[in-house]
């Protein structure tokens, strides 16, 4: 793999525990896991270790739906807003999925599969991130195999959390276009009279 294509893209990272606050941020954010695989501290700490401390200026594209060369890395938000949206892949007009904020996890199912990257991410103001790449996902498999596992369940929530509000979101929109089928009957019926 390329090493300048999974990086981030900033002009410089830096290891995460140069900033102790941010170091501590990122722990706590990721102790904030299912009761039933919580990480201790000491886990946590190790994965932030693992970790680069990015920065993102307001505006900043910080991933592209459908990049299929920037895909070994996700990052843990610390600070500030990114809008998630499905970019404008195919001819269609981009639709907006949500707006996230510290504790949301981005770019984890690239990292997990190497697929395309499936959304656009942009920062709305500027961003704090703690980057984990494939190397340093790689580095805590072999280390700490039962550290990774619960690194991997917190991934999976964190993406099932994603689907669940975006099947909630279809749902409006399918509740909404029925609506308006509805209503475009009624007036196509009225214009007939």
């Amino acid at each position: 793999m390329n090493p300048a294509a999974a990086s981030p893209p900033t002009t410089s990272t830096r290891s995460i525990t140069e900033v102790p606050e941010f170091a501590i941020k990122a722990a706590e954010l990721l102790r904030k896991t299912s009761p039933n695989f919580a990480l201790t501290m000491q886990e946590a700490n190790y994965i932030v270790s693992l970790m680069r401390l990015v920065q993102f200026p307001a505006g900043t594209t910080l991933f592209s739906a459908g990049d299929a060369s920037n895909t070994g890395y996700m990052l843990l938000l610390l600070e500030g807003d990114v809008s998630v949206d499905t970019g404008n892949t195919g001819g269609a007009s981009k639709v907006d999925i949500s707006s996230i904020g510290p504790g949301a996890l981005i770019g984890e199912l690239a990292l997990m599969d190497g697929s395309p990257r499936s959304a656009t991410c942009t920062a709305i103001s500027p961003v704090v991130a703690a980057g984990l790449s494939s190397g340093g996902l790689q580095r805590l498999i072999e280390q700490f195999p039962q550290v990774a596992i619960k690194l991997v369940i917190y991934i999976a929530q964190s993406a099932s959390d994603r689907l669940r509000s975006l099947s909630e979101q279809l749902q409006m929109y399918d509740q909404i276009t029925n609506n308006l089928r509805q209503e475009i009957a009624q007036l196509r019926l009225a214009a007939k009279r």
